[in-house]
């Protein structure tokens, strides 16, 4: 009985404890990968509007946040996850109801937004549908963001999006490895001093400066890349910043499959594989890329979840031209290598040197002192004998001459 109520006391703190980090983890979320919007509540003739509720609801989760004007009308909403929402504004007297759709937030992004209300006549609301506008006067940073059209439409060697990367300014892309897509360079730094944010967790490591996870295309929901002033919550870079962020559940349930394959079939031949009776086939090359996301509701405008796998299968076949040393050679014989044995012949102009076996062979001492005729390509040794090398013979290293 004592064991069980032990056992009993263990679990009860074990789930307290998890409950209490979940508690006081919730309200301190990572900034670098979501959003901020702020603004001025203000009346028709630009004064501001103190007390006013604004409500902030995401268009796809129904999930809102709400802020409240100060005495200059003024507020800001953070940790905003990147979509699209709704802004409604209520709680001044003698004022209409104002509703504003269709406001897109990007990652990263700190958008300016103003309102102004309507005095109230009669009960009505006003209701504008129309983006947040394009010009972001809220931070001094330079960058721009790479939506999930783009990411999931432009065509990717390995589906690794670091290749969208280059689609910025200020960024040149190294030709892409054997390993697959290289590190981009941004403002001219090198790859490593480069910070990668996902979900805004760091998920670079500084030594050999390579990103620790990269995330499945059709998860990400759009990046922004960094390439200038960014915001103090960005440290230890030099270059730029690539900031990430996922998608998560809707109240819809929405996902895709894929499927990519490459074949050898559909390759054209190496260029220094060249078809013989020995090599009828091309080089193989199979990758098969597979997998699935998928988003849905379990308790609907409250708790979501979002999937995502894929699958990587390859096989790679690789064609390598080298040049080995003979036998002959490994023992320092190197005559194979010299070309067309050379004659003297009498013309016109005087004596040459051909060929052409129609005249006298040109005979020269070897390093061995053996007379051997002297062939095209030949290499004589320095100094005063001028001897040519058929064969080299290794010289023992003494410790003097070390």
């Amino acid at each position: 009985m004592i064991h069980r109520l032990q056992g009993f006391r263990s679990a009860l703190f074990f789930i307290s404890l998890i409950a209490l980090t979940i508690y006081s983890a919730s309200p301190v979320r990572a900034q670098a990968g979501q959003a901020e919007l702020t603004g001025i509540i203000s009346d028709v003739s630009g004064a501001g509007l103190a007390g006013a509720r604004v409500t902030i609801t995401e268009t796809l989760t129904n999930r809102s946040f709400d802020a409240t004007s100060n005495d200059e009308g003024l507020y800001v909403a953070t940790n905003l996850k990147p979509g699209l929402y709704t802004i409604t504004v209520t709680g001044i007297a003698g004022f209409n109801k104002l509703v504003r759709e269709g406001v897109r937030l990007a990652t990263g992004e700190r958008v300016n937004l103003d309102l102004e209300l309507p005095i109230a006549a009669v009960t009505e609301t006003v209701v504008v549908r129309e983006d947040a506008s394009l010009l972001r006067t809220e931070s001094s940073s330079l960058g721009q963001v790479i939506g999930n059209r783009k990411i999931t439409d432009i065509p990717l060697n390995g589906r690794n999006f670091l290749s969208l990367v280059a689609l910025s300014p200020g960024v040149a892309q190294p030709p892409p490895t054997s390993a697959g897509a290289s590190f981009p360079r941004i403002n001219g730094g090198r790859p490593r001093v480069n910070e990668y944010v996902f979900d805004g967790i760091s998920v670079l490591q500084p030594e050999p400066g390579q990103v620790a996870f990269n995330p499945i295309v059709d998860a990400i929901q759009e990046f922004k890349v960094e390439i200038n002033s960014p915001s103090a919550e960005f440290g230890r870079f030099n270059g730029g910043v690539v900031n990430l962020t996922t998608k998560s559940g809707t109240n819809e349930v929405r996902g895709s499959a894929f499927y990519f394959l490459r074949n050898e079939v559909l390759n054209a031949r190496n260029l220094f594989q060249t078809r013989d009776s020995a090599n009828q086939k091309k080089p193989v090359f199979r990758r098969n890329q597979y997998g699935f996301v998928i988003g849905a509701p379990i308790v609907k405008d409250k708790t979501f979840f979002f999937v995502s796998f894929q699958g990587t299968r390859q096989s790679v076949g690789r064609t390598l031209t080298s040049t080995v040393p003979t036998l002959a050679q490994r023992a320092g014989d190197f005559s194979s290598t010299l070309g067309a044995p050379l004659f003297l012949q009498n013309n016109a102009s005087g004596v040459s040197a051909t060929t052409a076996n129609t005249g006298t062979p040109i005979l020269v001492t070897d390093t061995q002192g053996a007379s051997v005729q002297a062939r095209v390509g030949q290499i004589f040794r320095r100094g005063s004998d001028r001897q040519a090398y058929c064969v080299i013979v290794p010289i023992p290293l003494t410790t003097a001459d070390s």
